[in-house]
């Protein structure tokens, strides 16, 4: 009997020191939120987010992601995430001493952003940009990063990303389409939108990695809307990978907006053809070399101001050599927070 007691209370002791160790990590996490500026904040996350246990979880939808995420990292704690509507632009180029770029424009409605900086035991560092509002966390809610409902919401945060890059690097960004969304059935695993941004920062090295990870999932639309991914790595070769009609396509190319590159039925349905031309035509007139300045510079001459809906919320330049980020946000352009990490 007092053997089985001891056993009993080892077993507990055990239990205890291992809540302990989850409990630590997150509030490490927590404690280095910090608010760079206005409605821009940053957070080193130190904490498991549990990846490998999501990719195998069968995640089809939103709502499923939110209920591995309660089961995974809240423990059972009901969380609620919001996608809305989203037009954006990304587009890669070579700085004249040879270094890859990739510029990105992100445009939302109006709320606060966050740059995570991950370092994973079992992945690739990066950072990555998300909106707040994907959170649930917003000023009219009152839940903002300073609030304790605000902290606890950006744990979730690893999976609101769209768009980042890796110490590798490789950079992926999320574009919204006007096709139908995604719903593939070819019994493979299923996965969805930012979950996939996750799956590519942490484990993919390259462009080329990229694409062959996409190929083993049966993509899913977040929020049940269509999506393409542009892709780039410090090599060059940057591609879109759309899912039109249910199949994945990939596509070389240098820039992308909100309507479908991939020839069909949908070729060239969507919005955003001036900012496509725009960048198009300043790239080639550079022969796509372009100084990180002149690379923030053309996403400014794309920003889209306030129409109803949407209005830029951030501009970013990922530095895929050095793994370094150049970020504006609210379209103040005379102030560029630049973050950097060590790339290997």
């Amino acid at each position: 009997m007092k053997l089985k007691m001891t056993f009993l209370l080892g077993g507990i002791g055990l239990l205890l020191i291992i809540l302990a160790l989850i409990l630590f990590s997150r509030i490490k996490t927590i404690s280095t939120i910090k608010k760079v500026e206005g409605d821009l904040y940053r957070v080193e996350y130190t904490a498991d987010y549990k990846l490998d246990e999501l990719l195998t979880s069968d995640i089809d939808s939103v709502n499923e992601l939110e209920k591995q995420l309660s089961k995974k990292l809240f423990f059972g704690y009901p969380i609620k995430t919001k996608e809305d509507l989203f037009g954006c632009s990304a587009f890669s180029a070579v700085t004249p001493g040879g270094k890859h770029l990739v510029g990105r424009n992100f445009d939302y409605a109006k709320g606060g952003a966050i740059l995570v900086h991950t370092k994973p035991k079992k992945g690739f560092a990066s950072y990555s940009m998300v909106s707040l509002a994907h959170l649930g966390v917003a000023k009219e809610q009152n839940t903002m990063p300073e609030t304790l409902q605000g902290k606890l919401a950006i744990l979730a945060a690893p999976y609101g990303s769209v768009d980042g890059m890796n110490e590798k690097g490789l950079s992926v960004s999320v574009l919204e389409l006007q096709t139908e969304p995604t719903k593939q059935n070819n019994g493979k695993t299923p996965i969805i939108t930012t979950l996939a941004v996750r799956m590519l920062l942490d484990k993919a090295a390259s462009t080329e990695e990229a694409v062959m990870l996409l190929k083993k999932y049966d993509m899913n639309s977040s929020a049940g809307k269509p999506y393409h991914f542009f892709i780039s790595d410090k090599s060059g070769k940057s591609v879109i990978v759309d899912w039109a009609k249910q199949k994945m396509t990939v596509l070389p190319t240098q820039l992308a907006t909100n309507f479908q590159l991939s020839q069909g039925e949908d070729y060239h349905v969507g919005i955003g053809h001036d900012r496509y031309d725009t960048l198009e035509k300043t790239l080639n007139q550079n022969n796509d070399r372009l100084t990180a300045a002149e690379a923030m510079k053309l996403l400014e001459k794309v920003k889209i101001t306030w129409n109803g809906e949407w209005q830029t919320e951030w501009s970013v330049v990922y530095h895929l050599d050095n793994f370094s980020v150049d970020l504006v946000t609210d379209m103040n352009y005379k102030k560029i927070h630049h973050f950097s990490g060590q790339s290997k």
